[in-house]
C-alpha cells in the first residue's frame, strides 16, 4: 500500500516535470530579449526606480477611480488583446491558445495567499477574482506568463509587466505599476527607510489608499494556514532552482531596473 502511494507521487510528479515543471530549466526572458538583468544596485538605483513607478501610479490613480471594474470576462479578454500586441514587439510572448479561468475557490485560497496559479497538467491559468480588482489585471497577464513557459517568479512578474503596462487599457497598466512600485519600495525600505518616506510622502492619496486597502483584505486572512502555506511554498520554489524561494518575486526589481536603463 505504501509502495502503491509513493508510486502513485512518483507518477505524478513525473508527469508535472514532462508538462510543465521542465520549464524551470529553460533560458529566461533575459536572454530572450538581451536584457541585462544586475545582481546587485545601489539605494539610489532603488530611489530613482521607486521615484519612475511614483510617478507612473500617480498618473493613472484618478482615472481608474473613475472608471468601472472590468468584468471578468472583460479582463481576460484584455489580457489575451494585450498579449497579441506585445507579440508584435517581443515574439516569444506570442500567446496562441488562450486558456484562463477564474478560481473555484477563490476566497478559501486567500488564506494560503495564492492570488492565480498555473494548472501543469492542464496549462490553465487561474486567477483569484475575489481580490480586490484593480490588482486582478496584472495577476492574470503573470499567470497567462506561467502559461508560456516562464516558470521562474520573476520572469513571470517581468513577462506579466511588459504586457500590461504596454496594454491599451488603462486598468491594466495602472495594476501593473502599482504591482512593481510595491516591490520597489519594499526593496527600498529595507536599504533606506528614510528615502522610502520620502517617496510615501509624494504618493498620491488614491495610491496609499489602494495599498492600505489591499493590506486590509489581506490581513483578514492571516493566520497559521497562511505562514505554514508560506514555507512549503518557499521550499517548492528552492526545489525548482529559484534560490532565493518566495522571496523570488520581489527579483523583479533588478530586470526593471535593466529594462529602465535601457528604454
Amino acid at each position: 500500500m505504501v509502495l502503491r502511494g509513493i508510486n502513485t507521487l512518483l507518477s505524478i510528479y513525473f508527469a508535472f516535470l514532462v508538462l510543465w515543471g521542465g520549464n524551470y530549466h529553460r533560458k529566461s526572458l533575459a536572454g530572450d530579449i538581451s536584457l541585462n538583468v544586475p545582481e546587485k544596485y545601489s539605494r539610489a538605483d532603488l530611489y530613482l526606480l521607486s521615484d519612475t513607478l511614483l510617478h507612473l501610479v500617480n498618473r493613472d490613480a484618478a482615472a481608474v477611480d473613475s472608471l468601472p471594474a472590468l468584468t471578468t470576462q472583460q479582463m481576460f479578454d484584455t489580457a489575451t488583446h494585450s498579449y497579441l500586441g506585445a507579440e508584435k514587439r517581443w515574439p516569444v510572448l506570442q500567446y496562441k491558445y488562450a486558456s484562463i479561468k477564474p478560481m473555484i475557490f477563490g476566497r478559501w485560497m486567500n488564506y494560503i495567499g495564492v492570488t492565480g496559479y498555473l494548472n501543469p497538467f492542464t496549462n490553465e491559468a487561474q486567477v483569484n477574482t475575489t481580490v480586490p480588482a484593480f490588482v486582478q489585471p496584472f495577476t492574470t497577464c503573470h499567470e497567462i506568463a506561467h502559461q508560456l513557459g516562464y516558470a521562474p517568479e520573476e520572469d513571470a512578474n517581468f513577462v506579466g509587466y511588459l504586457v500590461a503596462a504596454g496594454s491599451t487599457d488603462i486598468r491594466f497598466r495602472y495594476a501593473a505599476n502599482f504591482e512593481m512600485f510595491v516591490y520597489s519600495i519594499r526593496h527600498l525600505s529595507r536599504r533606506d527607510p528614510s528615502l522610502t518616506r520620502i517617496i510615501w510622502q509624494k504618493t498620491d492619496p488614491r495610491v496609499r489608499m489602494h495599498y492600505n486597502n489591499l493590506m486590509a483584505f489581506y490581513d483578514q486572512f492571516r493566520g497559521p494556514v497562511g505562514d505554514y502555506s508560506t514555507v512549503v511554498y518557499d521550499q517548492y520554489l528552492k526545489a525548482n532552482h529559484q534560490e532565493k524561494g518566495i522571496r523570488s518575486y520581489s527579483e523583479v526589481v533588478g530586470w526593471l531596473l535593466a529594462y529602465f536603463s535601457k528604454t
